[in-house]
């Protein structure tokens, strides 16, 4: 059996999963750490104090060429690497109040094949969650339902067709095309693209593409572009400027939003909060929702043309 410790980052390993690491529990370790794209193998055989300096050498590295796991190219990684032998995945609780963290887990959730088991980042009782839980919270029926209007406050379905990136299993693909939008709707993760062809009907076109599919090879042509709550791994938004659309509305937790750097070419026309962030009991956990919001990116004119 191999315990593979799937975290956001390689200190994540040792504050959040010390008892994991202990080669008393007889098991070969992998460590995943997303935000760097490492993959380390640890075996049964070497003691804790080798793991831990492993590790250290890990966090103490550069990075500079680095490229991050997607919870899809994750899953992918963890099945290659471990082969034939059975694994459990660690990763960190969906309730995790570090946002970047939480997010990781439910999307990870979803793209593994096999048993994950997660930390407690709050004092709730343990429970494996639905990956995203939307038929059941009041919260994510909020801020799909949000999602939308403010869509349609800046467009008219008769507009044209707009390019959902990263739909997941289909819960805001199907409320637009309920409001009457003609949808392309893309999912990568193959297990959520079954879900997602299986969950939504009307004058909708679904692709396997990713974020880089679409800025590269796989360019879909639509009134504008739905970047919604997938902009959390890294992503390089660069390419945001080979995307074939003039309008990009993108949706994330307030504090990543902060953090982005948006290309030259695109300006902010709008921001605004979708959903503020909540505490909700679901199956009696108490989950940390951590609100969203949404900004609505235009391309800029050239100079020679305004």
């Amino acid at each position: 059996m191999i315990d593979v410790l799937a975290v956001v980052r390689p200190e994540d390993a040792v504050t959040d999963f010390l008892s994991v690491l202990d080669p008393a529990r007889g098991r070969e370790v992998h460590l995943l750490a997303a935000e760097r794209g490492i993959y380390l193998k640890l075996p049964a055989g070497v003691p804790l104090e080798g793991r831990l300096a492993a590790i250290a050498a890990l966090q103490a590295s550069s990075g500079e060429s680095d490229k991050p796991f997607s919870p899809a190219t994750a899953a992918a990684a963890i099945a290659r690497e471990a082969g034939a032998v059975p694994f459990t995945v660690w990763t960190h609780h969906p309730s995790d109040t570090r946002t970047t963290h939480g997010r990781w887990a439910l999307d990870l959730t979803a793209a593994v094949e096999g048993s994950v088991r997660y930390t407690m980042a709050v004092s709730t009782p343990p429970v494996v969650l639905d990956p995203v839980e939307v038929a059941a919270s009041p919260y994510e029926q909020e801020r799909l339902d949000a999602t939308v209007q403010w869509l349609r406050r800046h467009f008219d379905p008769a507009a044209g067709r707009v390019i959902e990136v990263g739909a997941h299993e289909g819960a805001l693909t199907q409320r637009l095309l309920a409001d009457g939008y003609s949808v392309d709707a893309t999912e990568p993760n193959e297990d959520l693209l079954d879900r997602l062809r299986s969950n939504v009907s009307g004058d909708v076109r679904i692709h396997p593409h990713s974020f880089e599919d679409l800025a590269t090879t796989a360019r879909l042509t639509g009134s504008a572009y739905l970047l919604i709550e997938v902009l959390y791994y890294g992503q390089d938004l660069s390419l945001l400027d080979r995307f074939p659309t003039d309008h990009l509305f993108v949706a994330l937790e307030a504090g990543e939003l902060a953090r982005q750097v948006w290309p030259a070419a695109w300006s902010v026309e709008e921001e605004i909060e979708l959903v503020p962030p909540r505490l909700e009991d679901l199956s009696g956990a108490l989950l940390r929702k951590r609100g969203s919001r949404g900004v609505l990116l235009r391309r800029q004119l050239p100079a020679a043309t305004r």
